[in-house]
């Protein structure tokens, strides 16, 4: 199958809407897939919360698109590893870290955002891409094997581009030293 029609395939099902049932089978592909789509959410819901400032905005939009495209990437891949007869996922990636990082990300959607101000918003975001969620992507990267890495490599926007776009925007919008302190460690 070619790979735009998986990734195709990966963008539908991300985009469905699912409750978890505890007793179907981890496949940590797609609860990360969900999990990047809820960072998205996270984000978009930024860019309209700056719609008059437009390079905020625009920041916050684009970050959203990628964290979009990460999920997308995710089940295309997924789709491509049932493929691959030499390789497959650690199972030690548990259910367990994939629901709390979810809860996370859940609450943040939850918060009244209207008042959210820029730093906080940075800050949030600062709270997400340091949290375990990328030491469990990269974990999925390095256990998927050399093919895997390579076909996440090659779509989409890397995670470590992403976050030094983070830290410019972080010390472009704000004046808040602990986050300027924090944005040092991206």
């Amino acid at each position: 199958m070619k790979l735009e029609k998986k990734l195709c395939r990966g963008y539908k099902e991300l985009f469905r809407s699912r409750e978890p049932d505890m007793n179907a089978p981890f496949d940590p592909l797609v609860m990360f897939a969900e999990i990047e789509r809820l960072v998205g959410k996270v984000y978009f819901r930024f860019s309209h919360l700056f719609l008059q400032q437009s390079a905020l905005r625009d920041f916050w939009w684009e970050m959203a698109v990628q964290e979009e495209q990460h999920g997308a990437i995710l089940l295309a891949c997924k789709e491509m590893i049932q493929s691959y007869s030499d390789e497959s996922l650690d199972p030690s990636i548990s259910r367990e870290e994939a629901e709390a990082l979810k809860a996370q990300l859940t609450s943040y959607l939850g918060k009244g955002t209207p008042a959210l101000g820029v730093e906080e918003a940075f800050r949030i975001a600062l709270e997400i891409e340091t949290s375990e969620i990328d030491a469990i992507y990269s974990k999925l990267l390095l256990l998927g094997g050399p093919k895997i890495a390579k076909t996440m490599g090659n779509l989409g926007v890397p995670a470590s581009v992403q976050r030094q776009k983070l830290k410019a925007a972080l010390q472009r919008f704000c004046k808040d030293p602990e986050l300027l302190r924090a944005s040092q460690e991206l």
